[in-house]
């Protein structure tokens, strides 16, 4: 009997020092990860990546695809609101140059910031757009809407998109 207790008291001592290591290990865990985290703020960061979005329409305005380009990581993947295909860096300015090949058309847009969320130094921005396609007289020919999304990180060399997908809200908004 004296046996089976000792064996028992051994076990139950093996048990409680298991779980206290692991608790050891979690507040270890958690320790690294807050020292991990960016030392400029939340705020700071979503407003970064957003300003790297305004970037992002300037660059197709002015029909700057070689800069736009540098805005994407090399393994991005990401799927345009107009198709069910998903494309890749090279595929990215495919959209652009339509913009601008009719020169009696200028292009212009509006930008409506929803939601961003910084989680370490990734920013993922949920925004909408409207398209403006407007003739010589500054008469809207075409105006429509899209839902985008945009998944950002940053390196020290600075900001690229990871990811992405963008929905058109309605084919074509009334003209005003």
């Amino acid at each position: 009997m004296k046996l089976s207790k000792l064996i028992l008291t051994i076990a139950i001592g093996l048990f409680l020092l298991v779980t206290l290591e692991s608790c050891n290990e979690k507040n270890t865990e958690s320790k690294q990860t807050e020292t991990v985290l960016p030392k400029i703020s939340k705020e700071k960061f979503e407003n970064e990546a957003w300003e790297m979005e305004k970037k992002y329409w300037a660059y197709a305005q002015k029909d700057d695809t070689v800069a736009y380009k540098k805005l994407w990581h090399n393994d991005f993947i990401g799927r345009p609101g107009n198709g069910d295909e998903f494309v890749n860096k090279s595929m990215v300015s495919n959209w652009i140059p339509e913009l601008h090949s009719d020169p009696n058309i200028k292009f212009s847009y509006k930008l409506y910031r929803k939601v961003t969320n910084a989680i370490d130094d990734v920013v993922i921005v949920y925004y909408d757009v409207d398209t403006i396609l407007t003739d010589k007289e500054n008469n809207i020919v075409e105006k429509y809407s899209s839902a985008m999304l945009h998944t950002w990180r940053k390196y020290d060399d600075g900001w690229v998109i990871l990811g992405g997908t963008s929905a058109d809200k309605n084919q074509n908004i009334p003209k005003e």
